[in-house]
């Protein structure tokens, strides 16, 4: 009987283990801050929320290129998240600031990898 008890104990545990490995999502973060990105380019995996946090003094945006995402305008200690479901590389700027720009590169690799491929589609934002 005891035996038992601690099989299924410990066939539960590796179960939950397993689960919870698989549905984990990552976060990055960029800053604004000093007129600039930083990092102004990130690489991430596809299902990554980045979120763009303004530390500047001044109301900043995030804005595609392609219009996919948009944050509005961000005070300072605002916030905006968007989730990247698409493998490509997604060039944004400032509207306010037009020389500030950057770029999330997805893939299905890990985050160092440098692979792309154009998509114009695949996300969804909120602002904080």
């Amino acid at each position: 009987m005891d035996r038992n008890l601690i099989f299924v104990g410990v066939f539960l545990i590796f179960g939950i283990v397993a689960v919870s490995g698989c549905t984990s999502s990552q976060t990055s973060i960029v800053t604004i801050q000093n007129s600039s990105f930083n990092p102004s380019t990130l690489n991430v995996q596809v299902g990554t929320t980045v979120t763009w946090i303004n530390k500047d003094t001044t109301t900043h945006d995030v804005v595609s290129d392609t219009g996919l995402f948009n944050s509005g305008n961000l005070t300072n200690g605002m916030s905006y998240n968007y989730t990247f479901n698409q493998t490509g590389s997604f060039a944004y700027h400032s509207a306010i600031q037009p020389s500030m720009t950057g770029t999330i590169v997805v893939s299905t690799n890990s985050p160092s990898s440098n692979g792309s491929s154009n998509s114009t589609s695949g996300g969804s934002g909120i602002k904080y």
